[in-house]
């Protein structure tokens, strides 16, 4: 019997754990970041050659290292990689292949664990001028986006931040995707958008109003997820107590659901090196899809 009591008391204390453990125990750097999330993604590069192509290079994103709600916690690729840091704060991963046949292929496999926060974590500010100041496509400075945004001024930040963001979803209409990349300019002016122009506009209004804002580009999922190209989508993030919030007009979210957000790049709103397609690649006769 003392044997079987001390079963049932390890037992009730392993139940009780599992009910109170909403969040796992995470300790140290990681800080407030508690939720688990993977996400994985990968390309198939081609030959289109009857030659052997010795050596080729493809680079593209990895999750934002950090933000306000999410860390890279460990990266896997199934071939030899390195990455690199940009003055935004994105992380690109490299690969330099060897030896792909005459109209062979690689297909390389990207896989990250992250953790993510439920409320955002307190995200040090370093240089708030490119956050305030227009972009080519984010055009604060536009005659039009200013008045707008002079119209909807509030007593304070937050305030401010929910009236634009009401003001784009009842006031742009969204037309699906649109492969060409338009600006925050075109939005206002044709009051329609996909969700890259939905989040050029919010970005620009905000930064009108001297709230320190920019556009964010990834993917929106609840649990861990395998992404392809289509799933990628944009929206807007803005500073307000010393950390960043999530604002998705064209989903109507609004300060919730934070943790299902990965951020893949944070968009400088002038020309990038990755481009639209997100990647890129060095090697004659190449062919890159995501699959």
């Amino acid at each position: 019997m003392p044997r079987l009591t001390r079963l049932l008391a390890f037992l009730v204390l392993v139940l009780l754990a599992g009910c109170a453990g909403k969040r796992p125990d995470i300790s140290g750097q990681d800080g407030q970041y508690y939720f688990p999330k993977q996400i994985r993604y990968g390309f198939t590069v081609n030959n289109s050659t009857g030659e052997l192509i010795k050596k080729a290079e493809f680079w593209t994103y990895l999750p934002v290292p950090v933000t306000s709600h999410q860390r890279v916690k460990k990266i896997f690729a199934n071939y030899p990689y390195r990455t690199r840091l940009d003055e935004l704060g994105n992380s690109s991963i490299h690969f330099d292949l060897e030896d792909i046949p005459p109209y062979g292929a690689k297909v390389i496999n990207i896989t990250v664990d992250l953790l993510m926060s439920d409320s955002p974590v307190s995200n040090a500010l370093s240089a708030p001028a490119q956050f305030l100041s227009p972009a080519s496509h984010i055009q604060s400075d536009d005659l039009q986006i200013v008045a707008l945004a002079k119209s909807l001024q509030e007593v304070s930040p937050a305030l401010m931040a929910r009236n634009s963001y009401e003001w784009v979803v009842n006031n742009i209409a969204y037309e699906g995707y649109v492969s060409e990349d338009r600006d925050a300019a075109f939005a206002v002016n044709n009051r329609k958008g996909d969700c890259t122009e939905f989040s050029y506009l919010l970005t620009a209004m905000y930064r009108a109003q001297k709230i320190p804002a920019r556009a964010i580009g990834g993917y929106v999922f609840s649990d861990n997820g395998i992404v392809t190209a289509t799933d990628y989508h944009n929206w807007t993030e803005f500073y307000l107590d010393g950390a960043w919030q999530i604002a998705d007009a064209q989903k109507r979210i609004f300060v919730e659901q934070q943790r299902n957000y990965v951020a893949m790049r944070v968009i400088s709103g002038n020309e990038d090196e990755l481009g639209a397609q997100r990647f890129s690649y060095a090697g004659k006769g190449l062919q890159v899809e995501m699959n």
